[in-house]
């Protein structure tokens, strides 16, 4: 539900703004793969990962991006567990002056929220401490290219994205943007 209120709220607001030339909007999902302290540490597998979001131009190769996703990931345990991957950022894109006027490649920085939530499973043992949900500070870096097709495009993305205690992992996003570019 809650993907699908922020697809809203993104299709809303782009529509709205990009009618002035600055804003368009995204959506992509793919694989996410773990690392660090959310693999060893709390034994969570690969996943994949839903993401949305808009971007605002603010120069012509430089865009702000504020971007929501979710993950589903297994755990690595004898009771069926499964974690969630909750993340909300603010990132800088810029667009390289490489490529054509079709293929578009670009690099993003930013930081933000990620939550990390481990369901039970068959334990049914949620309200135990080593259940609660785990707040960090998120820093990411990443790459990706982008095809033009009229005022849309399609997009593959791969990032980096680490929380403040080591808890990492790399989505590679396959998307769509539309609105302005």
């Amino acid at each position: 539900i809650s993907c699908g209120a922020l697809a809203l709220f993104v299709l809303v607001s782009a529509s709205d703004a990009s009618a002035q030339g600055k804003l368009s909007g995204f959506a992509g999902v793919g694989p996410t793969s773990t690392m660090g302290d959310l693999k060893d540490a709390d034994s969570t597998k690969s996943g994949f990962m839903a993401t949305a979001g808009f971007e605002y131009k603010i120069t012509a190769p430089l865009w702000l991006r504020l971007d929501a996703s979710m993950g589903w990931n297994d755990r690595i345990t004898n009771w069926e567990e499964d974690a969630y991957i909750w993340t909300l950022a603010a990132r800088a894109e810029y667009w390289l002056p490489l490529g054509t006027d079709k293929l578009r490649p670009y690099v993003l920085a930013g930081a933000g929220m990620m939550l990390y939530k481990r369901n039970p499973g068959q334990t049914g043992l949620e309200d135990t401490p080593a259940f609660t949900t785990k707040n960090r500070t998120l820093f990411s870096g990443g790459a990706g290219v982008d095809w033009q097709i009229g005022s849309s495009s399609i997009f593959v993305e791969a990032r980096y994205d680490m929380g403040a205690d080591n808890r990492a992992f790399v989505p590679i996003v396959l998307g769509a943007r539309w609105g302005v570019r």
